[in-house]
């Protein structure tokens, strides 16, 4: 039994046997903490590129400038983004003028 499982904590794969999740765990915490933290710094690149191709397709037509801004509003509360880019944005960032539903 994994130790996720043994601990009654949810398996973090739905695809992922308990003997492969308890090897991946195990790997995890044997890593470096450079390693650990390289890891989530990929994964917030990562997020922010999809993050950006989304909000590509939502405004087509906006600018890096805009699209910036745009990817600061999904991150930042409202009075963060207005404070930092005087730019006062509608909820989660998006208007009312978006091409389609994001």
């Amino acid at each position: 039994m994994s130790w996720a499982h043994a601990s009654g904590m949810k398996s973090l794969q739905s695809d992922t046997t308990p003997e492969a999740e308890t090897v991946l765990l195990e790997l995890l915490r044997q890593a470096p903490v450079w390693k650990r933290l390289q890891m989530v710094d990929q994964m917030y690149e990562m997020l922010r590129l999809l993050t950006m191709a989304d909000l590509r397709r939502c405004y087509p037509n906006a600018d890096e400038k805009e699209l910036k801004r745009r990817l600061a509003a999904r991150i930042l509360s409202p009075e963060e983004v207005a404070a930092a880019y005087g730019w006062e944005p509608e909820p989660e960032g998006h208007s009312s003028n978006a091409p389609t539903p994001c």
